[in-house]
């Protein structure tokens, strides 16, 4: 009768490659929910027939403003002392192309100008506006 043996060391399980694994999940769902939670905040984005798409959008900071004058970070509101930080943050990190603007038609250029001034603050130039196409 034969006897198996295992071989020496190999009776112990690896974790590194499952945390590695769970860290880039992690990173996916993060990355993926400030996406989908930026589309969140309603605003009637103002028509443009012209307005050219980028062929590369990039990393970019998501900024809405509402009719009445509010501002939000991705999907949470804010003031302009905190997204000035934020995007000073955000333009540390490799990859980060600057800001996108999504304004209610009906805002007032006043609240677009601010943030505008507050993104150059910022040390961020590269802006998008986000429109419609129809």
């Amino acid at each position: 009768m034969k006897v198996w043996k295992l071989p020496e060391g190999d009776d112990k399980f690896e974790l590194t490659p499952m945390i590695d694994v769970v860290f880039l999940l992690i990173t996916f769902f993060m990355t993926v929910t400030s996406f989908a939670s930026a589309e969140l905040i309603q605003v009637v984005m103002p028509l443009s027939p012209e307005a050219k798409v980028p062929e590369e959008v990039g990393d970019r900071q998501f900024i809405s403003i509402s009719k009445e004058g509010v501002y939000y970070l991705g999907a949470f509101k804010s003031d302009l002392e905190n997204i000035k930080n934020a995007l000073i943050k955000r333009s540390t990190v490799k990859g980060f192309k600057g800001a996108y603007i999504r304004a209610d038609a009906n805002t007032p250029h006043k609240y677009v100008s601010e943030l505008m001034k507050t993104c150059a603050d910022a040390g961020v130039y590269n802006i998008l506006f986000g429109t419609l196409n129809e």
